[in-house]
């Protein structure tokens, strides 16, 4: 069997971001390092570079782009003694303080729809999760989850805010020590989603998928783990972001003290920001994770097939599609002889954003073409399985 289909309806829409919502225009890092303590701020591309003096060395950030002005949150880690974490406009100035008296702070996330902060305690070993409000000083902190074993790290974190689910990499002293685990926004529910992974290090949520940066380069996975494609195969990860708005994954790279990008089905890899001094924590100017929701509320405008990811593939890939009313849909795949080797979707789909996985492991390598027949609109596209 070739097929295994997984569908989303318009009532799921509130995690589908990549049509809505600003437009991603900036990307953010930190130089985390005594002599420069600055934040970088760029185009996506890289132009327009400028740069903010910090007092204490920035860690990690986040941006808020639903204020007005936009604003920063980042964490300062002072070379001996407790840090915090500061709110900020995105050119550095009204620094205001938002958590006080934090220890090793490490990996920053926003809930924009519930207005709060979560972010990492990173001490080697005490390390913790925590939350607070972000709108208010020291207001609602909490602690969400703990470990305490010697040498272990808590050092990514992603958020899915509309579903109240996290996930973080903990990293321990050797590959079957370290982890990605899920739980819920209180802490429960705690579950291991991968293992072994060796020196995992940040880890991003976007458009139904995790991602994650190792020893053995950028990877996405379903949100339980499962399905595993290695995006990048050699990257030394610190920090990763994702833009939603053109599905690309930037990260900073610590071998070479530099932010780079590659597209979400791992081509066009390339060099954005070059600098002397380490970078750490990254972020976009739209975080897709943490969209609020009276946004998802917006549904396409056209049909539309967009472009399987990742294109080629082996043995499986992911078409997705979008309706803006009720349909009648059929969605195939034929070989370059125009016979049919696959229907996955056949019946009436509600109007929204849809995945649908393809595995083409009873084909053989070659270009294949899928077809999507919504209505009266019909649209191809081309893809490759490679072995």
């Amino acid at each position: 069997m070739v097929v295994k289909i997984a569908t989303t309806a318009a009532f799921l829409l509130l995690v589908m971001q990549t049509s809505f919502g600003q437009p991603a225009s900036k990307i953010y890092g930190a130089q985390y390092d005594d002599l420069h303590k600055r934040i970088y701020a760029s185009n996506l591309d890289g132009s327009g570079l400028t740069s903010m003096s910090m007092l204490v060395r920035p860690h990690y950030l986040a941006v808020d782009w639903t204020s007005t002005p936009h604003k920063l949150y980042v964490g300062l880690v002072p070379s001996s003694g407790n840090g915090k974490i500061v709110r900020c406009n995105t050119d550095g100035s009204d620094v205001e303080d938002v958590v006080t008296d934090v220890v090793g702070v490490g990996d920053i996330e926003l809930d924009l729809v519930n207005r709060k902060i979560y972010w990492l305690q990173d001490t080697y070993d005490d390390d913790r999760i925590w939350s607070a409000n972000m709108d208010s000083l020291n207001s609602g902190i909490t602690q969400i989850y703990a470990t305490t074993v010697t040498s272990r790290v808590l050092w990514g974190l992603a958020l899915d805010v509309q579903n109240q689910v996290l996930w973080i990499t903990e990293r321990g002293s050797t590959c079957y020590a370290s982890y990605i685990k899920r739980m819920s926004f209180s802490g429960s529910g705690v579950t291991i989603v991968r293992n072994p992974l060796c020196n995992p290090h940040d880890i991003e949520y976007f458009d139904g998928y995790i991602f994650w940066g190792d020893l053995d380069g950028i990877h996405r996975a379903n949100p339980d783990g499962t399905g595993v494609d290695t995006l990048v195969s050699t990257a030394s990860i610190v920090g990763l972001a994702i833009d939603g708005t053109n599905r690309r994954i930037y990260w900073s790279d610590y071998s070479t003290d530099d932010i780079r990008r590659v597209d979400l089905d791992g081509s066009d890899e390339m060099q954005v920001i070059s600098m002397v001094g380490e970078f750490a924590g990254i972020d976009t100017d739209y975080s897709p994770s943490a969209v609020p929701a009276e946004q998802s509320l917006r549904l396409p405008e056209t049909i539309e097939l967009l472009q399987n990811y990742p294109n080629p593939f082996n043995p499986s890939c992911t078409i997705e599609y979008r309706l803006p009313t009720r349909q009648l849909v059929k969605l195939s795949v034929y070989d370059l002889y125009g016979r049919q080797v696959a229907v996955l979707v056949d019946g009436v789909e509600e109007s929204g954003y849809h995945r649908v996985q393809f595995s083409g492991g009873d084909l053989s390598s070659g270009v294949y073409f899928y077809r999507l027949h919504a209505g009266s609109s019909v649209s191809s596209r081309k893809l490759v399985l490679l072995r």
